[in-house]
């Protein structure tokens, strides 16, 4: 986690984006405007290719989290990620539900080949 106003330092100034979200409340309805503005800033960036660490413990259920992301989120999530049309390295970072952890990921997996 990161504040809004830690945008990077030196020749890394205005490369790092953080978008913090309240704890309890954040589902898609908040969620999903973050991930427009992050998917807009690596846009503007030019990037040529994506990692993502993809941390699981957005779900609802999840033991830790603060969170509030629904399986069908996840998928919504890849479909957003692969229309940026980049090649793209998931990062396996967390998540603690164990019995839905894998449906999550291949929600986003699955999101993320449909537009492909």
């Amino acid at each position: 986690m990161g504040f809004a106003d830690e945008t990077g330092e030196g020749k890394g100034e205005g490369f790092n984006l953080n978008l913090p979200l309240p704890q309890g409340k954040t589902d898609w309805t908040l969620y999903r405007p973050a991930l427009e503005t992050a998917i807009e800033k690596i846009r503007s960036f030019g990037a040529d290719s994506l990692v993502i660490s993809l941390g699981m413990d957005t779900y609802e259920n999840d033991p830790i989290s603060h969170f509030k992301l629904k399986l069908e989120d996840y998928l919504q999530i890849g479909t957003m990620l692969g229309e940026l049309g980049l090649p793209t390295l998931f990062v396996f970072e967390g998540g603690y539900a164990v019995d839905d952890l894998g449906h999550n990921t291949v929600a986003v997996l699955n999101g993320f080949q449909s537009v492909k």
